[in-house]
């Protein structure tokens, strides 16, 4: 009798689960589609401008998007706005639109940014941040937040508790570099080796940036592409740095980067190259906060590398 009343309560548990799923599911697809008439509207005079950045401002977020929900990206963006240590800066909202069926225009009204301008599908988030680097090189932000739309660190409350901590806690002018993803998406590259997986490319750039052989014991890496990093840090790298990075991440179909081998089951294209994960694998070498105590200084809130003054 007692098996069968587990048994039962346990189906109801998982009938509870899988009918909340649902909703959940349901509601987030409602969201997605209710703008979508409006954003695919045909409209070549809308889509064929780019807005200017003509100025150099205190605090840039830049955002790379694609097709991810509007709902859940214009909640992130009040959401960073509303940070108290941002909200001193009055941070610009920059967003790089990367899909061409979406109108630029309509966008803009609904997130609320400040400059949109449409690129290429090239390179995954690496390929935009790249751009707006080598772009505004010499104008770039004091410091500037680069995040996917589809962005880490976001709940129905707004951003998750350790996003918010490290923005209005830890976040000061003398950040040099700050990863903006949970704890457990920092880790130790050994020269490029990892459980997860090899990336051979990631020797051949640490050798490029810092003029020698990668050494052995460990490189701080954070996943996902999304991170704070000053104007300064940016520039201590030449322009040049950026430029040829960009090339490499977007060449075109017949490179033969795109037969570099991740896994069997993974095919390298330009809009998804495989040289796109190096890329997210090395900003921590490129911004020079790559010591393996990364990891353990987060846990201590204490997660940045500072500039000198």
């Amino acid at each position: 009798m007692k098996k069968i009343i587990f048994v039962v309560s346990f189906l109801i548990i998982i009938s509870i689960e899988s009918i909340v799923n649902i909703t959940e599911w349901s509601n987030a697809f409602k969201s997605s589609t209710k703008y979508s008439e409006l954003l695919h509207s045909k409209s070549t005079e809308f889509n064929s401008y780019n807005d200017s950045i003509v100025l150099q401002t205190q605090f840039d977020i830049v955002l790379s998007y694609y097709s991810e929900d509007i709902d859940f990206v214009a909640q992130y963006i009040r959401s960073l706005r509303h940070v108290l240590t941002l909200k001193k800066l009055n941070p610009r909202i920059i967003v790089y639109n990367k899909n061409s069926k979406v109108n630029n225009s309509v966008l803009k009204l609904l997130l609320k940014a400040d400059i949109i301008q449409l690129l290429p599908n090239l390179g995954r988030e690496g390929g935009t941040y790249l751009y707006h680097i080598i772009n505004n090189y010499d104008i770039i932000a004091n410091h500037t937040i680069f995040s996917q739309a589809g962005v880490e660190g976001i709940t129905n409350r707004g951003l998750a508790d350790w996003y918010l901590d490290r923005l209005d806690k830890q976040f000061n002018s003398s950040v040099g570099y700050m990863p903006l993803i949970n704890n457990n998406m920092i880790t130790n590259y050994d020269c490029g080796s990892h459980r997860t997986g090899h990336f051979p490319r990631m020797v051949q750039v640490w050798s490029m940036l810092e003029q020698s052989l990668c050494p052995p014991g460990g490189q701080a890496v954070a996943f996902r592409g999304q991170f704070l990093v000053s104007g300064k840090r940016i520039r201590d790298r030449p322009l040049k740095v950026y430029k040829y990075l960009y090339e490499l991440i977007t060449v075109n179909s017949s490179h033969w980067l795109h037969r570099d081998i991740r896994s069997i089951f993974y095919k390298s294209t330009p809009d998804n190259p495989i040289f796109g994960h190096t890329v997210e694998r090395i900003w921590t070498i490129l911004f020079k906060c790559f010591k393996n105590d990364l990891y353990d200084r987060c846990k201590r809130r204490e997660c940045a590398c500072f500039d000198e003054s």
